[in-house]
Protein backbone atom coordinates (compact mmCIF):
# COMPACT_ATOMS: atom_id res chain seq x y z
CA UNK A 1 0.00 0.00 0.00
CA UNK A 2 1.39 3.30 -0.97
CA UNK A 3 1.34 5.91 2.14
CA UNK A 4 0.53 9.27 1.25
CA UNK A 5 1.06 12.16 3.35
CA UNK A 6 -1.83 14.83 3.62
CA UNK A 7 0.39 17.61 3.05
CA UNK A 8 1.62 15.86 -0.16
CA UNK A 9 -1.55 15.98 -1.97
CA UNK A 10 -2.71 17.18 -5.21
CA UNK A 11 -5.60 16.79 -8.40
CA UNK A 12 -3.34 16.82 -11.36
CA UNK A 13 -6.32 17.72 -13.47
CA UNK A 14 -7.55 21.02 -11.41
CA UNK A 15 -3.91 21.46 -9.58
CA UNK A 16 -5.75 21.79 -6.22
CA UNK A 17 -4.22 20.75 -3.30
CA UNK A 18 -4.48 20.08 0.02
CA UNK A 19 -2.13 22.82 0.95
CA UNK A 20 -4.09 25.30 -1.00
CA UNK A 21 -7.07 25.23 1.47
CA UNK A 22 -10.72 25.26 0.86
CA UNK A 23 -11.64 28.66 -0.56
CA UNK A 24 -8.50 27.68 -3.39
CA UNK A 25 -10.73 24.57 -4.67
CA UNK A 26 -11.94 26.01 -8.06
CA UNK A 27 -15.25 23.75 -8.46
CA UNK A 28 -18.46 24.16 -7.78
CA UNK A 29 -18.87 21.95 -4.74
CA UNK A 30 -16.61 18.96 -3.56
CA UNK A 31 -18.79 15.94 -3.85
CA UNK A 32 -19.65 14.56 -7.06
CA UNK A 33 -22.57 13.20 -7.62
CA UNK A 34 -23.57 14.43 -11.24
CA UNK A 35 -22.98 17.16 -13.77
CA UNK A 36 -26.40 19.30 -12.45
CA UNK A 37 -24.76 18.96 -9.07
CA UNK A 38 -21.85 20.99 -9.14
CA UNK A 39 -23.80 23.93 -10.86
CA UNK A 40 -26.35 23.47 -7.61
CA UNK A 41 -23.96 23.91 -5.37
CA UNK A 42 -22.96 27.25 -4.37
CA UNK A 43 -19.34 29.24 -4.16
CA UNK A 44 -19.76 29.74 -0.21
CA UNK A 45 -20.34 26.05 -0.03
CA UNK A 46 -17.03 25.42 -2.14
CA UNK A 47 -15.22 27.67 0.39
CA UNK A 48 -16.86 26.25 3.55
CA UNK A 49 -16.33 22.71 2.95
CA UNK A 50 -12.74 20.46 2.65
CA UNK A 51 -11.67 19.20 -0.36
CA UNK A 52 -11.97 15.42 -0.40
CA UNK A 53 -9.27 13.81 -2.32
CA UNK A 54 -9.86 10.37 -3.64
CA UNK A 55 -7.21 7.39 -4.34
CA UNK A 56 -8.35 4.80 -7.35
CA UNK A 57 -6.74 1.42 -7.15
CA UNK A 58 -3.95 1.77 -9.39
CA UNK A 59 -2.63 4.64 -6.94
CA UNK A 60 -3.67 7.68 -8.45
CA UNK A 61 -5.21 10.57 -6.48
CA UNK A 62 -7.45 13.30 -7.60
CA UNK A 63 -9.90 15.43 -5.94
CA UNK A 64 -13.41 13.97 -5.17
CA UNK A 65 -15.34 16.30 -7.88
CA UNK A 66 -12.87 15.73 -10.82
CA UNK A 67 -12.58 12.06 -10.95
CA UNK A 68 -16.33 11.26 -10.62
CA UNK A 69 -16.81 13.83 -13.27
CA UNK A 70 -14.71 10.89 -15.56
CA UNK A 71 -16.43 8.29 -13.95
CA UNK A 72 -20.16 9.55 -14.44
CA UNK A 73 -21.26 10.64 -17.77
CA UNK A 74 -20.58 6.95 -19.77
CA UNK A 75 -21.86 4.01 -18.28
CA UNK A 76 -22.42 5.63 -14.95
CA UNK A 77 -20.13 4.68 -12.17
CA UNK A 78 -17.48 3.48 -15.06
CA UNK A 79 -14.77 4.36 -16.51
CA UNK A 80 -10.74 4.56 -16.80
CA UNK A 81 -8.14 6.10 -14.86
CA UNK A 82 -6.72 9.49 -16.27
CA UNK A 83 -3.47 9.18 -15.59
CA UNK A 84 -2.99 5.07 -16.84
CA UNK A 85 -6.56 3.77 -18.38
CA UNK A 86 -6.72 1.59 -15.87
CA UNK A 87 -10.31 0.20 -15.78
CA UNK A 88 -11.69 2.41 -12.57
CA UNK A 89 -15.49 1.94 -10.91
CA UNK A 90 -16.79 4.95 -8.12
CA UNK A 91 -17.00 2.00 -5.87
CA UNK A 92 -13.69 1.64 -6.09
CA UNK A 93 -12.31 4.85 -4.64
CA UNK A 94 -10.84 5.82 -1.21
CA UNK A 95 -10.14 8.46 0.94
CA UNK A 96 -6.27 9.12 0.08
CA UNK A 97 -5.32 9.39 3.47
CA UNK A 98 -7.54 7.21 5.52
CA UNK A 99 -7.88 4.60 3.19
CA UNK A 100 -11.67 3.99 3.84
CA UNK A 101 -14.28 3.17 0.92
CA UNK A 102 -15.78 6.63 -0.13
CA UNK A 103 -19.11 4.35 -1.09
CA UNK A 104 -19.41 1.31 1.73
CA UNK A 105 -20.76 -1.53 -0.23
CA UNK A 106 -23.98 -3.65 1.31
CA UNK A 107 -25.82 -0.64 2.79
CA UNK A 108 -29.34 -0.87 3.54
CA UNK A 109 -32.04 -1.45 0.56
CA UNK A 110 -34.74 0.26 2.27
CA UNK A 111 -33.01 4.04 1.69
CA UNK A 112 -33.21 3.46 -1.78
CA UNK A 113 -35.07 4.89 -4.84
CA UNK A 114 -35.99 1.44 -6.19
CA UNK A 115 -36.81 0.02 -2.86
CA UNK A 116 -40.12 -2.81 -3.02
CA UNK A 117 -39.37 -3.07 -7.45
CA UNK A 118 -38.80 -6.31 -9.29
CA UNK A 119 -37.14 -5.66 -12.69
CA UNK A 120 -38.18 -8.09 -15.15
CA UNK A 121 -37.39 -8.31 -18.94
CA UNK A 122 -39.49 -7.08 -21.41
CA UNK A 123 -39.48 -6.96 -25.08
CA UNK A 124 -39.85 -3.35 -26.76
CA UNK A 125 -42.52 -4.38 -29.29
CA UNK A 126 -41.61 -2.80 -32.61
CA UNK A 127 -43.97 -1.05 -35.19
CA UNK A 128 -44.04 0.13 -38.96
CA UNK A 129 -41.86 -3.27 -40.02
CA UNK A 130 -38.78 -2.80 -37.69
CA UNK A 131 -37.73 -6.07 -36.67
CA UNK A 132 -37.67 -7.60 -33.05
CA UNK A 133 -35.09 -8.13 -31.10
CA UNK A 134 -34.64 -11.23 -28.67
CA UNK A 135 -32.19 -11.85 -26.31
CA UNK A 136 -30.75 -15.10 -24.71
CA UNK A 137 -33.04 -17.38 -22.65
CA UNK A 138 -30.52 -17.09 -20.06
CA UNK A 139 -31.13 -13.37 -19.93
CA UNK A 140 -34.86 -13.41 -20.78
CA UNK A 141 -35.43 -15.67 -17.41
CA UNK A 142 -33.02 -13.15 -14.96
CA UNK A 143 -34.90 -10.54 -12.73
CA UNK A 144 -33.43 -8.34 -9.73
CA UNK A 145 -35.77 -8.04 -6.60
CA UNK A 146 -34.56 -4.92 -4.13
CA UNK A 147 -37.46 -5.76 -1.26
CA UNK A 148 -36.91 -3.42 1.17
CA UNK A 149 -35.34 -4.80 4.54
CA UNK A 150 -33.82 -7.63 2.79
CA UNK A 151 -30.66 -8.18 0.81
CA UNK A 152 -30.78 -7.75 -3.10
CA UNK A 153 -31.55 -10.97 -4.73
CA UNK A 154 -30.95 -12.79 -8.31
CA UNK A 155 -33.90 -14.38 -9.49
CA UNK A 156 -33.41 -16.81 -12.14
CA UNK A 157 -36.24 -19.01 -14.10
CA UNK A 158 -35.28 -21.80 -15.84
CA UNK A 159 -38.69 -21.63 -17.86
CA UNK A 160 -39.81 -19.57 -20.38
CA UNK A 161 -43.15 -18.44 -22.24
CA UNK A 162 -44.25 -16.68 -25.07
CA UNK A 163 -40.85 -15.50 -25.48
CA UNK A 164 -40.65 -13.06 -22.01
CA UNK A 165 -40.19 -14.92 -18.43
CA UNK A 166 -42.87 -16.37 -16.76
CA UNK A 167 -43.56 -17.81 -13.34
CA UNK A 168 -45.76 -20.53 -14.66
CA UNK A 169 -44.34 -24.20 -14.44
CA UNK A 170 -40.83 -23.30 -13.58
CA UNK A 171 -38.30 -23.12 -10.80
CA UNK A 172 -37.84 -19.78 -9.14
CA UNK A 173 -34.54 -19.55 -7.59
CA UNK A 174 -33.39 -16.78 -5.56
CA UNK A 175 -29.50 -15.81 -4.63
CA UNK A 176 -28.56 -12.81 -2.53
CA UNK A 177 -25.85 -10.83 -4.13
CA UNK A 178 -22.87 -11.11 -1.76
CA UNK A 179 -21.35 -7.95 -2.49
CA UNK A 180 -23.66 -4.76 -3.85
CA UNK A 181 -23.23 -0.97 -3.87
CA UNK A 182 -25.84 2.11 -4.86
CA UNK A 183 -25.25 4.81 -6.29
CA UNK A 184 -28.13 7.10 -5.84
CA UNK A 185 -27.51 10.51 -7.68
CA UNK A 186 -26.58 8.25 -10.63
CA UNK A 187 -29.20 5.57 -9.66
CA UNK A 188 -26.84 2.68 -10.38
CA UNK A 189 -26.66 -0.85 -9.16
CA UNK A 190 -23.72 -2.86 -8.86
CA UNK A 191 -23.81 -6.87 -7.59
CA UNK A 192 -21.64 -9.43 -7.83
CA UNK A 193 -22.39 -13.03 -6.64
CA UNK A 194 -20.57 -16.27 -6.82
CA UNK A 195 -22.76 -19.77 -6.77
CA UNK A 196 -22.51 -22.44 -4.78
CA UNK A 197 -23.33 -24.51 -7.19
CA UNK A 198 -23.19 -23.82 -10.67
CA UNK A 199 -26.49 -23.02 -12.98
CA UNK A 200 -27.06 -25.08 -15.87
CA UNK A 201 -28.58 -23.00 -18.83
CA UNK A 202 -31.55 -23.12 -19.26
CA UNK A 203 -33.58 -25.86 -20.67
CA UNK A 204 -35.06 -23.52 -23.37
CA UNK A 205 -31.00 -22.28 -24.18
CA UNK A 206 -29.14 -23.13 -27.17
CA UNK A 207 -25.89 -22.65 -25.00
CA UNK A 208 -24.62 -25.82 -23.59
CA UNK A 209 -22.34 -24.03 -20.47
CA UNK A 210 -22.81 -23.70 -16.77
CA UNK A 211 -21.56 -20.84 -15.05
CA UNK A 212 -20.38 -20.09 -11.67
CA UNK A 213 -20.65 -15.91 -11.29
CA UNK A 214 -23.03 -13.20 -12.31
CA UNK A 215 -21.69 -9.33 -12.28
CA UNK A 216 -23.64 -6.67 -13.16
CA UNK A 217 -24.26 -3.18 -13.74
CA UNK A 218 -27.69 -1.80 -13.41
CA UNK A 219 -28.62 1.98 -14.17
CA UNK A 220 -32.05 2.80 -13.66
CA UNK A 221 -34.47 5.95 -15.24
CA UNK A 222 -34.81 8.65 -13.29
CA UNK A 223 -38.35 7.39 -11.67
CA UNK A 224 -37.36 3.79 -11.62
CA UNK A 225 -39.90 2.73 -13.91
CA UNK A 226 -36.70 0.63 -16.10
CA UNK A 227 -33.29 -0.14 -15.68
CA UNK A 228 -31.71 2.41 -18.73
CA UNK A 229 -28.39 1.25 -19.31
CA UNK A 230 -25.78 -1.39 -17.79
CA UNK A 231 -24.50 -4.97 -18.59
CA UNK A 232 -25.12 -8.32 -17.08
CA UNK A 233 -22.22 -10.55 -16.96
CA UNK A 234 -22.73 -14.45 -16.64
CA UNK A 235 -19.52 -16.38 -15.25
CA UNK A 236 -18.54 -19.57 -17.28
CA UNK A 237 -17.80 -22.34 -14.67
CA UNK A 238 -14.27 -23.10 -14.74
CA UNK A 239 -13.98 -26.88 -14.80
CA UNK A 240 -11.28 -28.58 -12.23
CA UNK A 241 -9.14 -30.63 -12.46
CA UNK A 242 -7.70 -29.89 -15.27
CA UNK A 243 -6.85 -32.83 -16.82
CA UNK A 244 -10.46 -34.65 -16.79
CA UNK A 245 -10.71 -31.90 -19.54
CA UNK A 246 -7.70 -31.13 -21.09
CA UNK A 247 -8.93 -28.94 -24.25
CA UNK A 248 -11.30 -26.89 -21.80
CA UNK A 249 -10.41 -23.56 -22.05
CA UNK A 250 -10.43 -20.52 -24.76
CA UNK A 251 -9.38 -21.04 -28.67
CA UNK A 252 -8.85 -19.46 -31.43
CA UNK A 253 -10.22 -20.99 -34.66
CA UNK A 254 -8.44 -20.64 -37.88
CA UNK A 255 -9.88 -22.00 -41.09
CA UNK A 256 -9.85 -21.50 -44.49
CA UNK A 257 -13.17 -20.43 -45.78
CA UNK A 258 -14.25 -17.95 -43.06
CA UNK A 259 -13.26 -15.60 -40.73
CA UNK A 260 -11.39 -16.55 -37.11
CA UNK A 261 -13.27 -16.44 -34.41
CA UNK A 262 -12.76 -17.68 -31.18
CA UNK A 263 -14.81 -20.98 -28.86
CA UNK A 264 -15.25 -21.33 -24.90
CA UNK A 265 -14.86 -25.19 -24.50
CA UNK A 266 -16.46 -26.27 -21.01
CA UNK A 267 -16.35 -29.85 -20.18
CA UNK A 268 -15.22 -30.44 -23.61
CA UNK A 269 -18.35 -28.94 -24.87
CA UNK A 270 -18.55 -26.35 -26.67
CA UNK A 271 -20.74 -23.68 -28.63
CA UNK A 272 -20.19 -22.60 -32.37
CA UNK A 273 -22.62 -20.78 -34.50
CA UNK A 274 -25.43 -21.61 -31.95
CA UNK A 275 -24.65 -25.32 -32.28
CA UNK A 276 -23.33 -27.29 -29.39
CA UNK A 277 -20.68 -29.71 -30.00
CA UNK A 278 -19.22 -32.47 -27.36
CA UNK A 279 -15.40 -33.27 -28.28
CA UNK A 280 -14.16 -37.07 -27.58
CA UNK A 281 -11.39 -38.48 -27.27
CA UNK A 282 -11.16 -42.32 -29.28
CA UNK A 283 -9.35 -45.28 -28.56
CA UNK A 284 -5.34 -43.86 -29.08
CA UNK A 285 -6.48 -40.63 -27.35
CA UNK A 286 -7.30 -38.54 -30.34
CA UNK A 287 -9.90 -36.05 -30.41
CA UNK A 288 -12.81 -35.96 -32.21
CA UNK A 289 -15.94 -34.59 -32.76
CA UNK A 290 -19.60 -34.65 -35.28
CA UNK A 291 -20.84 -31.90 -36.78
CA UNK A 292 -24.70 -32.20 -35.72
CA UNK A 293 -27.79 -32.13 -38.15
CA UNK A 294 -29.02 -28.35 -38.06
CA UNK A 295 -32.20 -26.53 -39.69
CA UNK A 296 -29.44 -23.87 -40.28
CA UNK A 297 -29.42 -23.32 -43.81
CA UNK A 298 -25.31 -23.68 -43.74
CA UNK A 299 -25.34 -26.78 -42.13
CA UNK A 300 -28.21 -28.71 -43.77
CA UNK A 301 -25.39 -29.19 -46.28
CA UNK A 302 -23.12 -30.78 -43.89
CA UNK A 303 -24.44 -33.95 -42.73
CA UNK A 304 -22.15 -36.73 -41.45
CA UNK A 305 -19.23 -34.19 -40.76
CA UNK A 306 -16.50 -35.46 -38.86
CA UNK A 307 -13.74 -33.27 -37.51
CA UNK A 308 -10.97 -35.58 -36.19
CA UNK A 309 -7.20 -34.89 -35.18
CA UNK A 310 -4.24 -36.88 -35.06
CA UNK A 311 -2.23 -35.33 -32.22
CA UNK A 312 -2.68 -37.34 -29.06
CA UNK A 313 -3.89 -36.18 -25.38
CA UNK A 314 -2.70 -38.53 -23.02
CA UNK A 315 -4.85 -39.24 -19.95
CA UNK A 316 -3.69 -36.96 -17.06
CA UNK A 317 -2.41 -34.63 -19.66
CA UNK A 318 -3.83 -31.00 -20.26
CA UNK A 319 -3.14 -30.63 -23.68
CA UNK A 320 -1.48 -28.09 -26.19
CA UNK A 321 0.24 -25.36 -24.22
CA UNK A 322 -0.89 -21.62 -24.51
CA UNK A 323 -0.13 -20.52 -27.64
CA UNK A 324 0.34 -24.12 -28.96
CA UNK A 325 -1.74 -25.45 -32.15
CA UNK A 326 -4.10 -28.65 -32.26
CA UNK A 327 -4.47 -29.68 -36.29
CA UNK A 328 -7.74 -30.76 -37.28
CA UNK A 329 -8.97 -32.16 -40.28
CA UNK A 330 -12.73 -33.04 -41.70
CA UNK A 331 -14.39 -34.82 -44.62
CA UNK A 332 -15.24 -31.73 -46.04
CA UNK A 333 -13.51 -30.70 -49.15
CA UNK A 334 -14.37 -26.92 -49.00
CA UNK A 335 -13.02 -27.11 -45.18
CA UNK A 336 -10.30 -29.52 -45.07
CA UNK A 337 -7.79 -28.48 -42.46
CA UNK A 338 -8.98 -26.11 -39.11
CA UNK A 339 -6.41 -25.13 -36.86
CA UNK A 340 -7.11 -24.38 -33.37
CA UNK A 341 -4.17 -21.84 -31.33
CA UNK A 342 -4.91 -22.15 -27.27
CA UNK A 343 -5.40 -18.97 -25.13
CA UNK A 344 -5.88 -19.81 -22.33
CA UNK A 345 -5.65 -23.59 -19.98
CA UNK A 346 -9.05 -22.62 -18.24
CA UNK A 347 -11.96 -20.44 -18.06
CA UNK A 348 -11.98 -17.43 -16.06
CA UNK A 349 -15.44 -16.36 -14.68
CA UNK A 350 -14.22 -13.06 -14.82
CA UNK A 351 -13.38 -12.13 -17.81
CA UNK A 352 -15.28 -15.40 -19.75
CA UNK A 353 -19.15 -15.63 -20.28
CA UNK A 354 -21.80 -14.11 -21.50
CA UNK A 355 -22.24 -10.35 -21.72
CA UNK A 356 -25.13 -8.38 -22.33
CA UNK A 357 -24.97 -5.08 -23.03
CA UNK A 358 -28.75 -3.59 -21.76
CA UNK A 359 -30.13 -2.11 -25.10
CA UNK A 360 -33.32 0.22 -24.10
CA UNK A 361 -34.14 0.65 -27.84
CA UNK A 362 -34.87 -3.28 -28.02
CA UNK A 363 -35.73 -4.36 -24.33
CA UNK A 364 -35.67 -3.39 -21.44
CA UNK A 365 -35.87 -4.48 -17.47
CA UNK A 366 -39.15 -3.17 -16.25
CA UNK A 367 -40.45 -2.56 -12.82
CA UNK A 368 -43.11 -5.23 -12.91
CA UNK A 369 -45.77 -3.11 -11.02
CA UNK A 370 -45.13 -0.30 -13.27
CA UNK A 371 -48.26 0.70 -15.38
CA UNK A 372 -48.12 2.79 -18.66
CA UNK A 373 -51.31 4.84 -18.87
CA UNK A 374 -52.89 5.50 -22.01
CA UNK A 375 -53.45 10.06 -22.42
CA UNK A 376 -56.24 10.86 -22.22
CA UNK A 377 -57.83 13.02 -25.31
CA UNK A 378 -60.16 16.48 -24.81
CA UNK A 379 -61.53 17.68 -28.10
CA UNK A 380 -62.39 20.91 -27.33
CA UNK A 381 -58.95 21.90 -26.46
CA UNK A 382 -54.59 21.11 -26.59
CA UNK A 383 -54.80 21.40 -23.19
CA UNK A 384 -55.44 17.73 -21.20
CA UNK A 385 -54.26 16.49 -24.46
CA UNK A 386 -50.58 14.18 -25.74
CA UNK A 387 -49.24 14.32 -29.27
CA UNK A 388 -46.98 11.46 -29.81
CA UNK A 389 -45.26 10.42 -32.75
CA UNK A 390 -44.98 6.26 -33.85
CA UNK A 391 -47.91 6.11 -31.02
CA UNK A 392 -45.37 6.47 -28.58
CA UNK A 393 -45.45 8.02 -25.46
CA UNK A 394 -42.05 9.38 -23.78
CA UNK A 395 -40.76 9.81 -27.07
CA UNK A 396 -40.55 13.39 -27.26
CA UNK A 397 -44.20 13.60 -27.05
CA UNK A 398 -45.51 16.78 -26.30
CA UNK A 399 -48.28 17.28 -23.03
CA UNK A 400 -50.22 20.05 -22.83
CA UNK A 401 -51.67 19.53 -18.56
CA UNK A 402 -55.55 19.92 -18.06
CA UNK A 403 -56.50 23.41 -16.94
CA UNK A 404 -59.15 25.44 -14.65
CA UNK A 405 -60.91 28.34 -15.80
CA UNK A 406 -58.72 30.46 -13.40
CA UNK A 407 -55.75 28.89 -15.08
CA UNK A 408 -57.00 30.13 -18.58
CA UNK A 409 -57.96 33.57 -17.03
CA UNK A 410 -54.43 33.90 -15.20
CA UNK A 411 -52.56 32.46 -18.80
CA UNK A 412 -51.18 29.88 -16.38
CA UNK A 413 -50.55 27.39 -18.67
CA UNK A 414 -48.05 24.16 -17.82
CA UNK A 415 -46.89 22.43 -20.60
CA UNK A 416 -43.81 19.72 -21.06
CA UNK A 417 -41.51 17.31 -23.21
CA UNK A 418 -41.54 13.92 -22.26
CA UNK A 419 -38.29 12.14 -23.19
CA UNK A 420 -39.70 8.84 -20.73
CA UNK A 421 -39.33 6.34 -23.02
CA UNK A 422 -36.73 3.77 -22.66
CA UNK A 423 -35.99 4.23 -26.65
CA UNK A 424 -35.23 7.88 -25.89
CA UNK A 425 -31.39 6.34 -24.20
CA UNK A 426 -30.23 6.16 -27.98
CA UNK A 427 -30.17 9.87 -28.00
CA UNK A 428 -27.27 12.13 -27.52
CA UNK A 429 -26.84 13.17 -23.86
CA UNK A 430 -26.78 16.60 -22.76
CA UNK A 431 -23.99 18.22 -23.57
CA UNK A 432 -22.24 18.17 -19.82
CA UNK A 433 -22.55 14.28 -20.22
CA UNK A 434 -26.26 13.97 -18.32
CA UNK A 435 -29.10 12.17 -19.54
CA UNK A 436 -31.94 14.42 -21.10
CA UNK A 437 -34.33 14.81 -18.27
CA UNK A 438 -37.54 12.73 -18.21
CA UNK A 439 -39.96 15.97 -18.56
CA UNK A 440 -38.59 19.06 -19.78
CA UNK A 441 -40.75 22.03 -18.69
CA UNK A 442 -41.97 24.65 -21.34
CA UNK A 443 -41.16 28.25 -20.48
CA UNK A 444 -42.50 31.93 -20.91
CA UNK A 445 -45.81 29.47 -22.58
CA UNK A 446 -48.30 31.43 -24.67
CA UNK A 447 -51.58 30.26 -25.99
CA UNK A 448 -53.84 31.90 -28.71
CA UNK A 449 -57.21 30.52 -28.84
CA UNK A 450 -58.37 31.91 -31.45
CA UNK A 451 -55.42 30.81 -34.10
CA UNK A 452 -55.14 27.71 -32.12
CA UNK A 453 -51.45 28.65 -32.10
CA UNK A 454 -49.10 27.91 -29.13
CA UNK A 455 -45.47 29.58 -28.42
CA UNK A 456 -43.53 28.41 -25.97
CA UNK A 457 -39.56 28.13 -24.93
CA UNK A 458 -37.40 25.06 -23.83
CA UNK A 459 -34.39 27.06 -21.93
CA UNK A 460 -31.71 24.08 -21.88
CA UNK A 461 -28.99 26.43 -20.23
CA UNK A 462 -31.52 28.43 -17.65
CA UNK A 463 -32.84 25.02 -16.77
CA UNK A 464 -30.03 22.32 -16.51
CA UNK A 465 -26.70 24.83 -16.81
CA UNK A 466 -25.69 23.36 -19.95
CA UNK A 467 -26.80 23.02 -23.88
CA UNK A 468 -28.28 19.91 -25.58
CA UNK A 469 -26.33 19.22 -28.99
CA UNK A 470 -24.71 23.14 -28.95
CA UNK A 471 -28.16 24.80 -28.34
CA UNK A 472 -28.97 26.83 -25.52
CA UNK A 473 -32.63 27.04 -25.74
CA UNK A 474 -35.63 26.25 -27.83
CA UNK A 475 -38.16 28.80 -29.23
Amino acid sequence: MVEIEEDQISCPVCWVSSASGPSEHNHNGTTATTASDYHQSSAAESSAEEVIFAKTPCNHVYCRTCIERVLLPDIATMGTCPMCRTAVSIFDLKHATTEKSLYPSNSDVSSWPIANNVYKQFSIRRRRGLQSFETEAIFRNTSFSFNEGHIPKLQYLNKEEDGEASDADGELQSFDFQRYHFHPQSMTFHGRLDFDTPIPSPSDDSMCYSYSSLNCLLQFSDGGQYIRDGYIHWGYESTTPPGEYPLDGKWKVEWENGEDLEIYVQRHYFNCFEINYEITLDDNHCPRFEWPNSTRSFFQRQSGVVQRSTQQIPPGSSGPSVGETLEWSTNLTSSPKIVWKRISMALSPKTDGRRLRIRPDHFVYRNVDFQAQLPPYVATSIWGNTFCQMYTVGLASYHFEETTEADEASSNYRAYISYEHPHTNVWPALDNGENVPGRVPFRNIEWDPVQRIFKGDICWQEEYNTTWMGEDSWH
